[in-house]
């Protein structure tokens, strides 16, 4: 037996993704960076523990642009660890390479 979805349930899918495509065009098509968005630099990113610390999402982006030029980001995803809240991108390199960056957005997370 098939299940329906709610209405309010799919205008909620709807507006989530909407938000998302909306936040990728903006993501894509800055093509400044502001080096104080990244506050924790010496870090990695290639844990929870090296997390790069960022202030916003766009410093994400430019941080993933700055450290492999020509990468393209293909996936985000949002996780909570304790009390603190990541960002985890997938993307793939100039080589074809496939990575991942976590970023540290507990300082700006849920307070839109």
């Amino acid at each position: 037996m098939r299940k329906m979805i709610t209405l309010p349930v799919r205008l909620l899918i709807l507006v989530f993704t909407i938000s998302l495509v909306s936040c990728q065009a903006t993501k894509t098509s800055k093509s400044t960076s502001n080096s104080t968005e990244v506050t924790s630099s010496d870090q990695n990113g290639s844990s929870k523990e090296q997390a790069v610390v960022v202030k916003s999402i766009d410093a994400e982006y430019q941080w993933i642009k700055k450290n492999y030029p020509g990468s393209r980001v293909i996936s985000q995803a949002l996780i909570h660890s304790g009390k603190k809240s990541y960002d985890l991108l997938t993307f793939t390199t100039s080589t074809g390479e496939t990575k991942q960056a976590y970023f540290d957005i507990t300082s700006f997370f849920g307070k839109f």
